[in-house]
């Protein structure tokens, strides 16, 4: 054999001594077969936030400390930018805990509150992540909003460590995972805590040391080995709305919408959660226990939105939820506005509740709701609420239970009827005068009540609602059509006083125009001084005179009808 042959096989040899070394560990000492146990996610398309992963449905996801809210062990190979979003929803949002690992070329680490957002803690790393070396990263998360970063080492000091300023950890539902630019990010997700010998036991890392296994820290335990169920237990009696504390109330009519908003307790009956309490210390009651057991999912076509703050278990399997802040909306037409701004309109809000195989019914248990003193936040007030349970109705997904919420709302009158009768009480005196004057007071009083008239006619036409013609509208319009009447009277009057004109002896509008009851009743003087009709003298602005007085009780009459509430 050559010396050339020998030399070959020694550096073929050790190439493949070198290759098995290095499949089997990195310099973090994890091997590729804790990578298989974890669940994979690429980040291939730069700085976006695409697939988001529910925290308590992931496997390995079950913080055995009741006062951790996340314990997320990742692993990740990229050879810069790899970003971690912790959200409270399914979408990126500025009130999120984003990490930064490797950032600015591989140089730095950072804690932000909100994508993008300020940091809360920044450290050198130089050459902390690598293409070919999984990181491993265990970010801890607890209640009272502590944040816990460790890459590398995950038995020694944080790598990181921050606070999250006024915002509670326990709504932080959502994992996300991205990278930057142009590079590449695998993440390794969901996996199991790594073995720290070949016997398979998990690491400890001194707080399992500290923790009491009491009754209560044995019972979480318990809920932990529970199914993570997706659906209602069987023959599920539904969920009750024990509780409806009204914060708020608006309704929209530009964009026809009604919300309702402001705290909800809810209870159901869950026996799949039950346990014998003398097993546990006496532990009846557990609390804080939202991310363990199933909780209703409410559909979106209900437009109704609003997170489990604390949820409570009894030993009996009693559920009792309590939440802080809800929204529910829904899309209403306002039908007539004739009676406006003295109109009510009546509005439903629809709730419904998803499932895979079973119906989650919804009941309203309680006989009145309860509002804040300053809920109402638009010009509208609710008159009355009631509710309809409806055991099965056509919804989008089929036949399925829902509750709807019927309210009965008027609108505050009193903000409109301010502002615009006096304006139509004041320029319709004005115009109803005008019938009665002669000359310059007559064009001056008519000139006035169109100025008024026209300002709040215009105003008018801005805040009048669309759905139709309200009935003082509609009076606003005959008032302009007097006040044209007016100036059409005045100027034939003007042009028949300049003519002096007569009219002819004996017609039947002189006899008309010159009856004693009709003269006595319109108030008029005769003019020509004549008592009879014996007398020839009866002139043409008499009749201009006598038209007057009728249209100014006309205007009068119409004024009263159209003031008048509808």
């Amino acid at each position: 054999m050559s010396p050339l042959s020998v030399t070959v096989q020694g550096v073929v040899l050790l190439l493949v001594l070198v290759i098995e070394c290095h499949a089997d560990t990195t310099r973090y000492n994890v091997s590729f077969d804790e990578l298989h146990r974890c669940k994979q996610h690429n980040a291939i398309n730069g700085y976006n936030y695409r697939a988001f992963f529910k925290l308590h449905e992931l496997d390995n996801h079950n913080p055995a400390n009741a006062d951790l809210i996340v314990d997320l062990l990742v692993y990740v190979l990229a050879a810069r930018d790899g970003h971690i979003l912790l959200s409270e929803q399914n979408k990126t949002a500025p009130t999120a805990l984003e990490i930064v690992l490797g950032g600015g070329g591989n140089t730095f680490s950072q804690i932000r509150f909100g994508q993008k957002g300020s940091p809360l803690r920044t450290k050198a790393s130089a050459g902390l992540l690598s293409p070919i070396d999984p990181l491993p990263v265990r970010v801890r998360i607890d209640t009272e909003g502590q944040v816990r970063v460790y890459a590398g080492n995950l038995t020694g000091e944080p790598f990181m460590e921050t606070m999250m300023p006024k915002k509670n950890a326990s709504e932080l539902r959502y994992v996300s995972f991205t990278t930057w630019g142009t590079a590449l990010a695998k993440w390794f997700y969901d996996c199991p805590l790594p073995a720290n010998s070949t016997n398979g036991t998990a690491l400890i890392d001194g707080n399992e040391l500290e923790q009491e296994f009491d009754g209560k820290q044995r019972l979480l335990d318990h809920l932990l080995g529970v199914p993570r169920w997706i659906d209602p237990p069987v023959n599920f009696s539904g969920v009750q709305i024990s509780q409806m504390y009204i914060q708020g109330f608006v309704y929209d009519q530009t964009t026809n919408l009604v919300e309702l908003s402001g705290a909800m307790g809810l209870s159901w009956k869950d026996p799949r959660y039950r346990w014998n309490a003398s097993d546990f210390d006496n532990t009846t009651v557990v609390g804080d226990v939202c991310h363990l057991i199933w909780t209703p999912s409410f559909q979106s076509v209900s437009l109704f939105t609003g997170t489990f703050a604390l949820c409570y278990l009894s030993h009996e399997g009693t559920v009792i939820v309590e939440m802080d802040e809800f929204s529910w909306a829904n899309f209403c037409t306002l039908s007539d506005s004739y009676r406006w701004p003295y109109d009510t309109n009546a509005c439903h809000l629809q709730l419904l509740t998803a499932s895979h195989e079973r119906h989650v019914p919804m009941h309203l248990a309680i006989r009145s709701v309860q509002f804040d003193p300053e809920y109402e936040q638009s010009e509208w007030s609710v008159k009355t609420i009631g509710k309809h349970e409806y055991e099965q109705t056509v919804t989008p997904y089929g036949q399925q239970p829902m509750l709807q919420l019927h309210i009965e709302m008027m609108r505050k009158s009193d903000i409109h009827s301010v502002s615009i009768y006096p304006s139509y009480f004041v320029a319709n005196l004005l115009i109803s005068i005008s019938f009665l004057s002669d000359g310059r007071s007559r064009l001056l009083l008519n000139s006035l009540g169109l100025i008024v008239l026209l300002n709040t006619f215009l105003s008018l036409s801005v805040i009048v609602p669309r759905a139709g013609v309200p009935k003082i509208y509609l009076f606003f319009e005959w008032s302009l059509v007097f006040y044209t009447i007016s100036s059409i009277f005045f100027a034939i009057e003007l042009w028949l006083k300049r003519t002096r004109t007569n009219i002819p002896p004996g017609s039947w509008i002189g006899r008309v125009i010159s009856f004693p009851a009709l003269r006595f009743a319109l108030a008029m003087d005769q003019r020509s001084n004549y008592n009879t009709l014996e007398h020839k003298n009866v002139r043409w602005d008499e009749v201009t005179c006598i038209l007057n007085r009728i249209m100014m009780l006309v205007v009068v009459i119409v004024f009263a009808i159209g003031f008048s509430k509808p």
